[in-house]
């Protein structure tokens, strides 16, 4: 099982609650397309109480559009590239990154160059918890928050700042998932 996937199904279980594993292994599996066992043999050793719950930025998302945890894109260079979460506009995507502490330049860096060889249409940095915010103000995109209401919070207004761009753009969704 791969990282991305480690530290979604650790969210879900942490935000739902769950103290056993085996609960809720088929399930999961299922959803991040991974073997009952492989899952469980990751897991076997996890502390929830050292996991982020950050399945209220997931949902602030979905409420824009279809979310994929852990899509896996293959970029114009041929690179492979796995991103948190593509987020689904009827066609136009969003890449999400999720970073649980400070972002580092280098981090920033790697994820804009694959949104960018990927064909991305827009992207979003969401990093918390953090104290000090470095690069927020340079764009809209990057949210650095002191914890993951204030990260929800930040969220909401980003997207209904580019809700309002992608429906005058791109976007005609008739659907109730809209902001």
């Amino acid at each position: 099982m791969d990282e991305c996937t480690g530290k979604h199904v650790l969210s879900i279980l942490k935000h739902r609650g769950i103290n056993d594993i085996t609960e809720s292994a088929s399930k999961l599996a299922n959803n991040f397309d991974v073997s009952e066992e492989d899952l469980l043999s990751s897991l076997e050793n996890a502390d929830l109480n050292k996991v982020y719950d950050f399945e209220p930025i997931i949902e602030e998302i979905s409420r824009i559009g279809n979310v994929k945890r852990c899509a896996r894109v293959v970029g114009e260079s041929g690179e492979h590239y796995v991103f948190d979460t593509l987020a689904d506009l009827d066609g136009f995507r969003i890449a999400v990154y999720i970073k649980i502490g400070r972002p580092g330049l280098k981090e920033i860096i790697k994820f804009l160059t694959a949104v960018y060889d990927a064909g991305i249409d827009d992207w979003l940095f969401i990093a918390f918890p953090v104290t000090e915010k470095d690069f927020s103000s340079y764009s809209t995109n990057i949210i650095e928050a002191k914890d993951i209401n204030d990260a929800v919070k930040n969220l909401r207004a980003v997207l209904e700042d580019k809700r309002k761009g992608y429906q005058l753009q791109y976007y005609n969704h008739n659907s109730g998932n809209v902001l």
